[in-house]
């Protein structure tokens, strides 16, 4: 909302002051889908990156709440590459926005596969592989109604914890284990196998960085 969103700004802001930053800060496309506030700050020469974002970010959170995704791009020393630092950051808070990490801010660096897929999320090279990886899974679960797709996600997402991933399933065992072997008949893979874990586990992050931008 407009107004979250504001009062958001108005807390980011009122942190800079505090963090003896100078910084000019907004409402970035509001009234839109993807509007969110944007800080731009100014470091003094011998300042400490990190020290300075952990000292805004926890201003802000503690004001905020920890529902707030905050996400920064590259330090830039010239003007006309703050538009490329703001874009890196949108996609930083893009991925971010839907992990399970508790970081206080987060920087491309730390979203690792996750977030070199989000950038390669419109390369039909990248595309080819989510659907030679997982097609028939998504077709079977498209012409069924069935969740095969998020069991699998669960199992290699609990590390292949088979018990873990039944818990979280809301499963018993020998049903989710009849899932899992449901699933290797579907896609003709063996999910003992750690390549082939591997390869899908890569293909389920893929897809979901597709997913995101369609809806």
């Amino acid at each position: 909302p407009v107004g979250e969103l504001a009062q958001l700004a108005e807390t980011a802001a009122a942190a800079c002051k505090d963090a003896r930053l100078a910084a000019l800060v907004g409402v970035l496309d509001e009234g839109g889908p993807n509007a969110r506030v944007g800080v731009l700050a100014s470091l003094p020469a011998r300042a400490d990156v990190e020290t300075a974002l952990h000292e805004v970010a926890t201003r802000i959170r503690k004001q905020s709440g920890g529902d707030t995704v905050m996400a920064t791009g590259s330090v830039v020393e010239s003007i006309r590459d703050v538009r490329r630092s703001f874009l890196e950051a949108e996609q930083v808070a893009d991925v971010a926005s839907r992990g399970s990490g508790g970081r206080l801010f987060y920087r491309l660096p730390d979203l690792r596969l996750r977030g070199l897929l989000h950038l390669l999320r419109d390369d039909a090279r990248v595309q080819t592989f989510v659907e030679r990886e997982l097609g028939p899974l998504l077709e079977y679960d498209a012409q069924r109604g069935s969740d095969l797709t998020r069991i699998l996600e669960l199992y290699l997402d609990s590390g292949r914890n088979k018990a873990v991933a039944a818990q979280l399933a809301h499963l018993s065992r020998p049903a989710f284990y009849e899932r899992l072997r449901r699933i290797e008949r579907v896609l003709d893979a063996d999910l003992d196998d750690v390549e082939s874990c591997v390869s899908l586990h890569v293909a389920l992050l893929a897809l979901s960085s597709v997913r995101w931008e369609r809806p």
